[in-house]
C-alpha cells in the first residue's frame, strides 16, 4: 500500500503505528510473514499523478490538491491474502488515516482510492468488497480487457474481450468475486458463465505476459484467459497430470545447464519424458501457493515458457 502523508522518518511512524494498536517493523528487516507488517517511507514528488485514479475513475480532485502537497508517502507490505486479512488491514488503514495519511493506493495493481471509499470496503469482510477496492480492469491495445491485482488474494488475473466492454467488464468481476467468494478449484478446460442465459467460455490459464517478475503488478499464479468460442485447447481432467519438480525448473535448469535456449522439439521433448503424479486438483492449487507460483500447461508449453523465460532472462513484457 502506498499512502501519502507527513511522514519524516521510519521510526516515527513505527511507533505512531504502535500507539494505535498496530505492530509494525521497518521494511528490509526480514520476510514479511502472514499477519506482519512493514514500513518505509518513499520521497516522490509526482504523488498526485500516482493516485490519480482508481477502480471508480478518477478521484476527487479536492484530494488530489491534498495528496499533491505531499513529498512522501508510507510504503506499507503485509503479509497474507487481503481477503483473510480484512479486519487487520481496516484497522491498519484507520491507523494511517488517523496518522495524517491522506489517501490510499494498493501497490499491487494501482488502484487508488479515498478513505472513505476503500475503509467501508475492507470492513465489510465481504471477499467482493475488497476486489472492488483492489483490483483495476485495464484494457489492452488489442481491446482485451484484464485485471491487475489478483495476487493480492493468491488468485490468478482475468482477461476476455467482447464486442461491448459493458459486458467484458460484467464477466470479469462476475468471474473474479466468483473466485473470491466461492473459491472454487479452476482447471484450464473448466467454464465458466455469469448466469444461465450466456453461453460458457472456457478457461485456459497462461502464464502473465503484460508484467515483469520484477513488477509489483506481476502475478505469479497467471491469467486465466476466458476463451473465444472454438480457441480452446485444453480438456478438463478430474486428475491433473503434475510434473515434480516444477516443468518450469525443469526447462530453467537444462537450458542453463546447456548454456542455451531450447528448441521446440527439446521443450516437448522433456515435457513428454518427464514424470508426472496425477494429482487432486485441490492439492494442486496447494502446491501452487506453497510454491508461490503456477507452474505452465504440459500440452502448451512451447508458447508458455517463452512467455516465462522472456521474464527470467529480464525483458519486459509490460
Amino acid at each position: 500500500m502506498l499512502v501519502p502523508g507527513p511522514w519524516s522518518t521510519v521510526s516515527e511512524l513505527v511507533s505512531g503505528l504502535e500507539r494505535l494498536g498496530i505492530d509494525a517493523k521497518p521494511s528490509g528487516s526480514g520476510a514479511v510473514a502472514a499477519g506482519e507488517i512493514a514500513v518505509a517511507i518513499v520521497e516522490d514528488h509526482e504523488l498526485e499523478q500516482a493516485l490519480a485514479c482508481g477502480r471508480q475513475g478518477p478521484l476527487d480532485p479536492e484530494l488530489l490538491r491534498r495528496v499533491a502537497t505531499c513529498t512522501r508517502a508510507a510504503l506499507v507490505e503485509y503479509g497474507g491474502c487481503a481477503h483473510e486479512q480484512m479486519p487487520a488491514l481496516a484497522k491498519l488503514g484507520r491507523a494511517l488515516r488517523e496518522l495524517g495519511g491522506v489517501a490510499i493506493r494498493m501497490e499491487a495493481s494501482g488502484a487508488a482510492s479515498a478513505w472513505d471509499v476503500w475503509l467501508p470496503r475492507f470492513e465489510s469482510g465481504a471477499a467482493s468488497q475488497a476486489y472492488g477496492a483492489s483490483v483495476l480492469v485495464v484494457q489492452d491495445d488489442d481491446d482485451v480487457l484484464f485485471t491487475c491485482g489478483m495476487h493480492q488474494f493468491q488468485l490468478p488475473e482475468a482477461q476476455a474481450a467482447f464486442s461491448d466492454a459493458a459486458q467484458t467488464l460484467a464477466w470479469l468481476d462476475a468471474f473474479c468475486e466468483y473466485q473470491l467468494d466461492e473459491q472454487p478449484v479452476l482447471l484450464s478446460g473448466h467454464t465458466f458463465r455469469p448466469d444461465a442465459k450466456s453461453e460458457p467460455r472456457v478457461l485456459e490459464r497462461w502464464p502473465d505476459h503484460r508484467h515483469h517478475p520484477n513488477d509489483g503488478r506481476h502475478n505469479p499464479y497467471g491469467v486465466w484467459r476466458l476463451q473465444k468460442p472454438g480457441d480452446a485447447r485444453i480438456a478438463a481432467v478430474k486428475l491433473v497430470p503434475t510434473i515434480m519438480p516444477s516443468l518450469v525448473a525443469l526447462l530453467l535448469a537444462t537450458e542453463r545447464s546447456e548454456g542455451r535456449p531450447l528448441t521446440q522439439h527439446e521443450v516437448e521433448k522433456l515435457v513428454s519424458n518427464s514424470t508426472s503424479i496425477a494429482m487432486e486438483p485441490k492439492d494442486v492449487r496447494a502446491l501452487e501457493r506453497t510454491r508461490g507460483y503456477a507452474d505452465i500447461e504440459s500440452e502448451l508449453a512451447w508458447e508458455q515458457w517463452q512467455i516465462v523465460r522472456a521474464g527470467l532472462d529480464g525483458g519486459s513484457n509490460s
